[in-house]
């Protein structure tokens, strides 16, 4: 007799609730199908087969990163942003962590529920969308469903955090040379979840229709593999999985990672449901510290399985035990290790679990899981696994352990040492579904009422496919802080506004977006110390903001220049524009251009001539002729080399402008989930 079963019963009046609570525990075993035995063929004796060839070796990529060759390579996380309930931004994430806030709340103004006064964890603003960020027209934007839409923009926010919009991501290149090789792999909820149930009908999508993943690697013109991921609660930890090894195959040179979770529809709510988007950029740890990026933390492993009809608890020690071995990290009481055997392939045998005391002896004091993160998005579906990431990542940054269900407040987060008073590298687990809480079977029960037996049931016993911890594939991640990173020697050079004059080129899709992406750039300017990474200058570097302008950002059709010699020089002539807007009233000295009614791009665009002249031009610092050409329509970035001498910063996103769309098509034809 399963759970659904043994719940109907009770509810029905057939089965005594002390009987119910004896079978819900587990005193009564549940029979499980016989296995039928099929005929096969015999096989002859050992001794008397051949052997099997072995698998000719074949050509590994130059560094090592060619398919097995990379088991124990870690990547590294340079981009990562979102959006979650109350929170607008990961900052307003970590304060929410910070509070112990619970981000739980009413459903927004303006959508039907099948249940009134039922609190969740919502996102506000869902039905907006800024086409013209992407270039898209009205009929374009609406192709686009709302999970896509929101998933865009989140990734659009993520590759210019990580500096790859503009020019760097030209020179992300595949192993055969391919531009822009950048891998998608999306992690989205159930579709009927992202239409809001207004009672129309909704159109249904051609059968051809690419995936979600496909799509937004279309729309930002990304040349990787591209992959649509729903394993449930899993979806985002899976879909970074699956990243995971195709950058240690070798089959792109970056890969983004996004997911999104709607409950729109009545169907896909209920009490505790939870919304949220996020995405990150992964690429090589090698790869980042040799091209100067800004490495947010660093993922060592992963480890992903199904348990199948077994119970889930057991499945997820040996996951974390699969996930350690493959990172090199042994735990005291799981068996030696050869000193030379090196990190340990997934497929590399069966791994012991790991015991939780022995955690805290590799570094790992601390776990992140749908427990940790439920009070800041509640049952979040496929965007899981992103919060847990994103909070992982954050205590890593600021080495602080935030309160959760086994910690009453935060606490400072000292490094472990080894016995010979070594330091450890701080390092987490990110897991979903987690390890399991202690569970009382009465509870399905006493929460088990008249009109809502059956999807008691379906929640205990995991039936929903996506809600329950049963029947949900579990992943593992091991995610360590990033490396020190050396500190450069103080600057030596002339002091501010006596040294050579910086062209700060900046673009934006229309004039609002310009003049908003201007202010809160200068906002930042004049409040912040610059944004420096972790060992670089401790102070605003006027070099480095021009550099990342130039290279990190995508070149669009409305355009400034401006030449400057100090920061506080920019951070006036930028606000200055904010307020007064426009080619011929802005401050003096600040420049603009619309070229959206253009015919087009320059004659002289796109030529080896021209790409010669305009390296010539920066070589000689010709700052004049650059900002005529830059504000004629020619890029003239693209020539300029991807990582710069001086130390890169991060920078604000450029402000997004989303305004209400009608919702994009649905999986059905009435926007029921199907």
């Amino acid at each position: 007799m399963d759970t659904r079963e043994i719940l109907t019963r009770f509810k029905g009046g057939t089965l005594r609730r002390e009987h119910a609570v004896a079978l819900l525990a587990g005193a009564s075993p549940v029979v499980a199908p016989p296995v039928v035995a099929l005929p096969v063929a015999a096989l002859p004796a050992a001794a008397d087969r051949e052997p099997l060839p072995a698998p000719a070796p074949g050509p590994v990529p130059a560094g090592g990163d060619g398919p097995g060759a990379g088991a124990g390579m870690p990547c590294a996380v340079v981009g990562i942003q979102g959006r979650f309930p109350q929170a607008g931004d990961l900052e307003a994430f970590w304060r929410n962590g910070l509070q112990g806030r619970i981000a739980e709340a009413a459903l927004p103004g303006g959508r039907r529920s099948a249940c009134a006064g039922w609190r969740g964890h919502f996102l506000d603003g869902v039905e907006e969308f800024d086409p013209d960020l992407f270039g898209l027209g009205a009929r374009e934007a609406a192709g686009l469903d709302l999970r896509e839409r929101l998933l865009a923009q989140s990734a659009w926010q993520t590759l210019e955090s990580a500096g790859y919009a503009g020019a760097r991501l030209e020179r992300l290149t595949a192993c055969d040379g391919t531009a822009r090789s950048v891998g998608v792999y999306a992690a989205l909820g159930p579709a009927g979840g992202a239409l809001p149930g207004t009672g129309r009908r909704h159109t249904a999508p051609p059968a051809s229709r690419p995936g979600p993943a496909a799509r937004l690697s279309r729309l930002l013109d990304l040349r990787g593999p591209s992959l649509s991921v729903d394993s449930g609660d899993s979806s985002f930890l899976t879909a970074l999985h699956l990243a995971l090894g195709a950058l240690r195959a070798g089959e792109c040179a970056a890969a983004l990672v996004g997911a999104v979770e709607l409950r729109l529809h009545p169907a896909c709510q209920r009490p505790g449901a939870g919304e949220g988007v996020a995405a990150v950029l992964l690429k090589p740890l090698a790869a980042a510290r040799a091209d100067g990026d800004r490495v947010h933390a660093v993922i060592r492993s992963s480890a992903v399985g199904h348990p199948g009809r077994a119970a889930p608890g057991p499945q997820h020690g040996r996951l974390v035990g699969r996930a350690l071995a493959a990172a090199g990290l042994r735990p005291p009481g799981t068996g030696p290790q050869p000193p030379d055997a090196g990190p340990q392939g997934p497929d590399s045998g069966p791994q012991p679990e790991a015991p939780d005391a022995g955690l805290e002896a590799v570094g790992v004091a601390l776990e992140e899981s749908s427990r940790t993160v439920a009070a800041l998005v509640g049952d979040a579906g496929a965007v899981t696994g992103a919060a847990a990431l994103v909070r992982a990542v954050g205590q890593l940054r600021h080495a602080v352990l935030l309160a959760g269900p086994d910690r009453p407040a935060p606490a400072p987060w000292e490094p472990a040492r080894r016995d010979d008073g070594t330091v450890l590298p701080r390092r987490a687990l990110v897991s979903v579904p987690g390890p399991a809480a202690p569970a009382d079977p009465t509870d399905a029960l006493d929460a088990a009422g008249p009109a809502d037996a059956g999807d008691a049931a379906d929640t205990a016993d995991g039936t929903d496919g996506t809600d329950g911890v049963e029947g949900v594939e579990g992943v593992v991640l091991v995610v360590e802080e990033a490396p020190a990173v050396p500190r450069a020697p103080a600057r030596t050079g002339p002091p501010p506004g006596t040294g050579p004059a910086e062209l700060v080129l900046l673009s934006a899709a229309t004039p609002a977006h310009l003049a908003a992406t201007a202010g809160r750039l200068a906002a930042r300017l004049s409040d912040d110390d610059g944004g420096g990474r972790d060992g670089g200058p401790a102070g605003p570097d006027l070099a480095a903001v021009a550099h990342e302008l130039r290279l990190g950002r995508a070149v669009l059709r409305c355009r400034l220049a401006v030449t400057v010699r100090t920061v506080a020089e920019l951070a006036d002539a930028l606000a200055g524009f904010a307020a007064h807007p426009g080619p011929g009233t802005g401050p003096a000295g600040v420049r603009s251009a619309d070229l959206r009614t253009a015919a087009g791009p320059p004659l002289i665009e796109g030529l080896e001539e021209t790409r010669a002249y305009v390296a010539a031009l920066w070589q000689g610092g010709r700052l004049e002729q650059l900002t005529r050409l830059w504000l004629a329509g020619v890029d003239v970035c693209a020539v300029l080399p991807a990582h710069p001498g001086p130390a890169a910063v991060e920078l604000p996103a450029t402000v997004l402008r989303p305004r209400p769309l009608e919702p994009g098509p649905g999986p059905g034809t009435d926007g029921a989930p199907q």
